[in-house]
Parts: structure tokens; C-alpha cells; sequence
């Protein structure tokens, strides 16, 4: 049996301040675009990837406002939030109380929206984990071996006949305790230090490549020389918008080795993953070089 949660009056929220985000990325965007490369535009391209994680937590916690829902089977109470499930084993319930406001609680705004869905661990070191949508004293409170779930199926009394009928009928299997997630991409690729600052670095490389050139691009001229023949004349002039070639194969090598190195990890295979991530610095120290000297010589 599926038993929806009440409609979380945050979501509708979630999703204005989403959509409202997306909006002002897409205008900084094209500000970017339209307005003439100076150190400004560099200010901007940073803001539109400081909101990137914002947008993110909020995409998130806006889709588990949308779909938190409770599984009832013979074997264990499943919820599902987002693209979670917390897998609460039948064998483990010791009981399933009416939900009681012990628990002090300071508002979080890493938690908004779904501001009833976060873990949270009490005076006396008890560890309750909410996933629900209405404040704690509606909650039904489901005390198992693994700490305290505070839940809020719309209907609970049916929730708790259905309950139960389920336990009269026992097991047909043990499960255990489990949270179900969809890979963490992240926490796999920076699980390791080594991993952490080569990835970090990477980012910081196409960071500096690009405001370097965003720095120096007003002072440059119109057309510059990219190339001399051996008697030492110019054989490639090209607009000064070309440079920006350079900065883009930084960040394309960025991107594709980051990912690599997240497939060699997923195999299990760490030195691969780490040859990758110090491939993309070595490609970005020598487009920076290639850079550097294309403004010198025409500075």
C-alpha cells in the first residue's frame, strides 16, 4: 500500500524561488553574452556559478516536497523522498506513537524547502530522523532500533490499521536497515584527498584561464597574430574572440576528465581516475601558456 503525506505548503515556494533563479541565471547569461568582455564579465560569469549548488539543493528538496510518499508491505515500512528510500525493517518497530514536541528545534534554512524532512538528535542523544511534511507534534513517531522516524501519512489511521494487519501476518523476509540513494557522484570523486585537490584545482585552472583573458581582453587590439612562418611574417591573424578558444579547451578538458575519472573510480580503479584529473592541470598550464604569450606579443 502507497500512503501519500499531506501537501507541503513549501513546495510551491521551492519551486517560485527555482524558477525565479533560473530566470536570473538565464539574464546574467545573456548579459554576459551581449555586453563587451571586461574584468565585470568575469565578476558575473563567477556569480552564475556560485548559484549552480543553490540550484541544485533547491531542485532537490523542491522534488521531495513534491513527492514524499509511504510503502507498506509485509517486510518494512519504504519512504520516498526525492530520489531516496529509507528502508525501516518490520522486525525492527518497537512501537508508533502519536508525535510529541520534546525535541528542540532550530529552523534551518539549509532545510527549506521541506523544512519536516532533516535528521536532528535530541537533549538526551537521541537521533530522530523526520520525513514528513507537518510539524512534529502531528507526526506519527516510529521508535525502531535504528533511532526515531517522525512520518505523516495523510490518513494515519488507516496507516496504522494497515499496519497491523501486515504484522498479523508476519515476515516473509528479514530486511535491514538501509537508505537507498542514487549515486553521489561527488562523494565519490572527492572521497580521497588527492582526488579533492586535483578536482579542485581543475576548477580553480578554467577559473584563472578565463579571468586572466577577461582581465586583458580590453587592451588587446581588434586582430592579433597567431602564427608566424619560418621566415618570421605573420600566416594566421584571426579577431582577439579567438583567444577564447584557449580558456574553452580548459574547461572541456575539465569536464570530460572530470567525468572519466568518476567512471575509473566507479571501477574501482583510483590511480586511473588520478591520472585523468592531472591531465586536465597539465592541459590547462599549457593553454594558460598559449594564452600568455599570444597577449604578450600583441599587448
Amino acid at each position: 500500500m502507497v500512503y501519500p503525506a499531506p501537501s507541503d505548503r513549501t513546495r510551491w515556494q521551492g519551486l517560485a524561488a527555482l524558477c525565479w533563479l533560473l530566470v536570473t541565471d538565464a539574464t546574467l547569461l545573456l548579459w554576459l553574452t551581449l555586453k563587451p568582455v571586461t574584468w565585470s564579465s568575469f565578476l558575473l560569469l563567477v556569480a552564475i556559478l556560485v548559484t549552480l549548488p543553490v540550484l541544485f539543493h533547491l531542485s532537490m528538496r523542491t522534488w521531495g516536497a513534491f513527492n514524499l510518499e509511504y510503502w507498506l508491505d509485509r517486510n518494512a515500512l519504504r519512504v520516498r523522498w526525492a530520489g531516496n528510500c529509507q528502508v525501516i525493517p518490520m522486525h525492527s518497530i518497537r512501537r508508533i506513537i502519536e508525535g510529541v514536541d520534546e525535541f528542540s528545534l532550530r529552523p534551518s534554512l539549509l532545510a527549506w524547502p521541506s523544512p519536516f524532512v532533516r535528521t536532528v538528535e535530541g537533549e538526551q542523544g537521541q537521533r530522530l530522523v523526520r520525513l514528513a511534511t507537518v510539524p512534529l507534534d502531528q507526526c506519527l513517531l516510529v521508535e525502531t532500533d535504528g533511532g526515531i522516524f517522525a512520518i505523516s501519512p495523510a490518513d494515519p489511521d488507516e496507516f496504522l490499521g494497515e499496519l497491523q494487519a501486515l504484522n498479523r501476518l508476519g515476515l516473509s523476509r528479514r530486511l535491514q536497515f538501509q537508505r537507498d540513494e542514487r549515486t553521489n557522484y561527488y562523494a565519490v570523486a572527492t572521497e580521497s584527498t588527492v582526488g579533492r585537490w586535483l578536482l579542485t584545482a581543475g576548477l580553480v585552472g578554467c577559473l584563472v584561464l578565463f579571468g586572466y583573458l577577461m582581465f586583458r581582453f580590453p587592451q588587446l587590439p581588434e586582430t592579433l597574430v597567431f602564427h608566424y612562418n619560418r621566415q618570421g611574417v605573420p600566416d594566421s591573424i584571426r579577431p582577439k574572440s579567438a583567444l577564447f578558444l584557449l580558456p574553452s579547451i580548459g574547461l572541456l578538458t575539465y569536464l570530460f576528465n572530470s567525468v572519466a575519472g568518476v567512471w575509473m573510480k566507479l571501477r574501482r580503479q583510483p590511480s586511473g581516475a588520478h591520472l585523468f584529473w592531472a591531465g586536465t592541470l597539465l592541459v590547462q598550464a599549457l593553454s594558460f601558456l598559449a594564452l600568455f604569450s599570444l597577449t604578450s606579443w600583441n599587448a
